[in-house]
């Protein structure tokens, strides 16, 4: 298959309109075939999906091949395990008085459905919402991020190599092309992104009356505990903390450290940041580089907010920033309120978790919250007072590549979730075939109505109606 030629977007969205027309309910074997053919896709061109992430990022090779294509690969295996039984028909039978009601239920694809995807991990979440959706029976346009233009190039081609664009196709460009394709009549939108640009998805699709699921940020509190204070607890939030140089919604946002165990936190995060990193984290191949200026301009600004414990270095030729830690952070900061989303990690002391709960600045909906503790009381805490679709007990990250763990946000962090059978309920609806035996004529429920129609409702009403 060639190279499918750069269609322009309303003539993209018409031709697939079309061709669900013609073939409105792709059978399960058909849906498994083209996630089993954009599994071959990926594997076939792995080596220069992790070069061209290297080159939009300075990403590791590791993470790259880890937390992009291992994803996408391990999704796409336990979908396509999974699928038929997720699209099975449902079928119920009930006795009313007159007839019997036979219903058959199954999910149906939206049809046409736009993924707009981040730059933070290019591949990975533009392809991610695309398993879920193609698995529904979907088509599917992705607009990658501009801020990764290697990979966004590369998944161009080698999409447009692989399928027909009446089924999947990549649009690459920059702001203006996701404003002109956010107006167009999608049956569905996918968001993945900041809040700010979220807002303007929702009212630009609200126009079309198109339903929008959007993954937004947020503020995911990491609480540490007196309980749950041991080097190896603190090597997993710092890996956690400034995996992708902190670029990574679910990383924790910031450190609540319980005061009797604060001075060793600190100690221990300084000691695992250079084991991890060295004493020159610019010169560590295994860290990654901000995405661009203006992202970098604003860590710079965050940096300003607190007192600088570990690192705080930076060039901004190389867009690099050193991993940071932060201490006595100034009141009513910015921080405390904006999701960082880079490597800096604001560290805080409290006295008590109920009374740090209860002064509310933690933010409730944030997509994760992270707490340990070997405290059921405190975990418990955490878990009431928390919105958010996840709240990860002792272990950071993790969850967001289990395919059995919904993803998705709640509030100010978003709406709608995918991953696994969360991604194929997401992008379906509950369609339902609906049919009526007779076998007794019931005229008393037409009008002129009397008396005794009315006794005979109340006393029949569950086989009535």
């Amino acid at each position: 298959m060639g190279d499918q030629e750069r269609i322009e977007p309303r003539a993209l969205l018409e031709k697939q309109q079309e061709d669900i027309l013609q073939c409105p309910f792709p059978t399960v074997k058909e849906r498994t075939n083209t996630l089993l053919r954009l599994k071959q896709m990926l594997i076939d061109h792995e080596a220069a999906f992790i070069e061209a992430l290297v080159s939009d990022m300075r990403r590791p090779a590791f993470e790259a091949f880890s937390f992009e294509i291992a994803l996408l690969l391990n999704e796409i295996e336990y979908v396509c395990r999974s699928l038929k039984r997720w699209a099975r028909f449902e079928r119920s039978y009930q006795f009313k008085f007159g007839y019997i009601e036979a219903l058959r239920t199954k999910r149906s694809p939206y049809g046409s459905v736009l993924i707009i995807s981040p730059w933070n991990y290019p591949l990975q979440l533009a392809l991610m919402p695309a398993i879920s959706a193609l698995a529904a029976g979907n088509r599917c346009v992705i607009k990658p991020s501009e801020y990764a233009p290697a990979t966004s190039e590369l998944l161009h081609k080698v999409v447009s190599q692989t399928f027909p664009p009446e089924l999947v196709s990549v649009i690459t460009g920059d702001r203006q092309l996701a404003k002109q394709l956010t107006t167009l009549p999608w049956d569905l939108v996918f968001f993945t992104g900041s809040q700010e640009t979220g807002k303007a998805v929702s009212q630009q699709a609200a126009e079309q009356l198109t339903p929008v699921i959007l993954e937004l940020g947020g503020k995911n509190a990491c609480i540490l505990d007196e309980t749950g204070f041991s080097p190896e607890t603190i090597r997993e939030i710092v890996w956690g903390k400034f995996l992708n140089a902190g670029q990574t919604c679910i990383a924790p946002d910031t450190l609540f450290v319980h005061e009797s165990v604060y001075e060793r936190t600190l100690s221990e995060i300084s000691a695992a940041l250079l084991a991890f990193y060295g004493e020159f984290p610019n010169d560590s191949k295994d860290y990654a580089r901000i995405c661009h200026d203006r992202h970098f301009q604003k860590l710079l600004h965050v940096i300003a907010q607190g007192k600088v414990l570990y690192g705080g270095t930076y060039n901004a030729d190389d867009l690099f920033i050193a991993p940071t830690v932060l201490t006595d952070i100034q009141p009513g900061s910015s921080i405390m309120q904006e999701e960082i989303f880079g490597p800096v990690l604001p560290v805080i002391p409290y006295t008590d978790l109920k009374s740090l709960l209860d002064q509310k600045v933690i933010q409730r909906d944030a997509l994760v919250a992270y707490v340990f503790s070997k405290n059921k009381q405190h975990i418990e805490w955490m878990k009431n007072y928390m919105r958010s679709t996840t709240v990860s007990v002792n272990q950071v990250i993790h969850h967001g590549a289990n395919p059995r763990v919904a993803f998705g946000g709640v509030g100010r962090s978003g709406h709608g979730s995918y991953h696994g059978k969360a991604g194929f309920l997401s992008f379906s609806y509950e369609k339902t075939d609906y049919n009526a035996y007779r076998y007794l004529h019931v005229s008393d429920k037409f009008p002129p109505y009397s008396d005794q129609d009315m006794r005979i409702v109340r006393k029949f009403r569950k086989w009535l109606l």
